[in-house]
């Protein structure tokens, strides 16, 4: 239990709430910014606007799941940012880019 207390919740809630605030202003801003270039390069939905879109949205949540679970195993947590670095760092080759063998 916290000692030091404001408005009757505790440092550590207060603390949990302001990084629960930034994360979601984070995607917020992120997603923002990924529709103002698409608009502004008037292109639409492609694979790399996706891949920006969820990881604008996957990371910060990555961030909130400990905060609002304390009992959340950090053996989960390293699983889940494994997924997102293979899925940052893999490559889709996009169909124009295969060509026949040359023999």
């Amino acid at each position: 239990m916290d000692t030091k207390t404001l408005l009757g919740i505790g440092l550590n809630d207060w603390i949990r709430l302001i990084a629960v605030i930034g994360a979601v202003a984070t995607m917020i801003t992120g997603l923002f910014f990924v529709f103002r270039r698409l608009e502004a390069l008037e292109q639409g939905f492609g694979p790399n606007s996706l891949r920006a879109i969820g990881i604008i949205l996957f990371l910060p949540t990555l961030l909130i799941i400990p905060l609002i679970s304390p009992q959340f195993q950090t053996e989960t947590l390293s699983a889940l940012l494994g997924t997102v670095a293979g899925y940052v760092l893999s490559k889709s080759a996009d169909k124009d880019d295969k060509k026949p063998p040359v023999i």
